[in-house]
């Protein structure tokens, strides 16, 4: 993805639980409601394509979710990678059209993930 984006940087991936992801929804966004990503932008630099971030993923919802689903736990846990690291590169889910448009990329992510796996 990020060879897609001529991204380059650094980028951490942090998996836990719901409890502690609801914690950390609440210290850094003030909402107590459950969430399954939580992106974090660090980047100081304005450089174009430079990324410097932690994508926190809540692997019990994941799990969840992939029953839910219909899918696998690799999926849903990739999905979510994948969803966290478009926000890195700009991407928005707040507004009806920008949320299409991001799941769109996210979906095509995802469909190269799954027939390699």
């Amino acid at each position: 993805m990020a060879i897609d984006y001529k991204a380059s940087g650094s980028l951490l991936y942090v998996f836990h639980n719901s409890h502690q992801m609801s914690n950390l929804h609440y210290r850094f966004m003030g909402d107590n409601s459950p969430t399954d990503v939580l992106t974090f932008n660090l980047a100081e630099e304005s450089a174009d394509n430079y990324i410097e971030g932690e994508i926190y993923v809540d692997l019990q919802t994941a799990a969840k979710q992939a029953d839910e689903f219909g899918i696998t736990y690799n999926e849903e846990t990739a999905r979510l990678c994948i969803h966290g690291f478009l926000h890195l590169l700009g991407y928005d889910d707040l507004k009806p059209t920008a949320k299409k448009k991001m799941w769109q990329v996210q979906e095509r992510y995802i469909s190269i993930f799954t027939k390699d796996n």
